[in-house]
């Protein structure tokens, strides 16, 4: 329970940060995104929850690990994106980093998407598990404008973990 309550602690001083960033950005009216060299733009920033799939890890870890990811836009279509990212899911002793390429379509202020990739881990054995990944989204855009910031919902299926490195990632993202 201890470790819950200082993972809910640092989830709420990241989101307090992440508001910070947005009411401390001035209007930029006049400026348009084009205007910024080609790697400065299109990126997110995703930071939340990640839940194991796998009761045992939960009971070996607890029950709530953090979710972490940077992506970035390499094609804007007119109902779809595509982005190229890289995370982090789960606690100190068993994580996955997976490395993802990834379709989102939206409609109005909904997102949903799918992804594959790579994933770098580690289980509950200490060993590493490298495979493929795999995962799906379904997402909310909260803010539009410059630096839109939106709430997604993923379930990463990680091959050759038995269950120990899948689960479901709450993230809140900002997009600069």
């Amino acid at each position: 329970m201890k470790k819950l309550g200082t993972l809910c602690s640092l989830m709420l001083a990241l989101a307090l940060c992440m508001g910070g960033l947005l009411l401390g950005s001035p209007a930029r009216a006049q400026e348009d995104n084009y205007s910024l060299p080609e790697l400065s733009r299109d990126w997110t920033v995703r930071i939340g929850l990640w839940v194991a799939q796998s009761k045992t890890a939960r009971s070996v870890e607890g029950d709530v690990g953090i979710s972490g990811l940077v992506q970035r836009r390499v094609y804007a279509g007119g109902t779809y994106d595509l982005l190229l990212g890289i995370g982090y899911n789960g606690f100190d002793k068993v994580y996955s980093v997976p490395l993802t390429l990834e379709i989102q379509a939206f409609r109005g202020n909904l997102r949903y998407g799918i992804g594959g990739g790579y994933s770098f881990g580690k289980r509950l054995n200490g060993r590493g598990s490298n495979g493929a990944v795999l995962n799906l989204l379904v997402g909310y855009q909260l803010t539009h404008g410059t630096n839109p910031v939106s709430v997604d919902l993923r379930y990463f299926f990680v091959s050759g973990s038995n269950d120990e490195l899948d689960g479901y990632s709450l993230t809140l993202g900002y997009q600069f």
